[in-house]
């Protein structure tokens, strides 16, 4: 039942991943520096929840997310 939980959250955090990326590419493409900072801000923090969920939570023989790096 745990994993349950623990996929569902994934797939939050995916889905919100996902969503800063295009918003991210939208404010490249405008030239937003705020909004760039804003969203790679978004996407550092639930890099952070993704590594704190895989490292404290998760069980260790369970894929939860397809792995798709976050650039810096």
């Amino acid at each position: 039942m745990a994993n349950e939980y623990s996929v569902a959250i994934h797939h939050f955090i995916s889905e919100k991943i996902d969503d800063a990326r295009e918003q991210l590419v939208r404010a490249e493409e405008t030239g937003d520096r705020q909004k760039q900072l804003y969203w790679n801000g978004h996407l550092k923090e639930f890099s952070w929840i993704r590594t704190y969920l895989k490292e404290h939570v998760d069980s260790k023989d369970f894929v939860y997310y397809k792995q798709v790096p976050i650039r810096d």
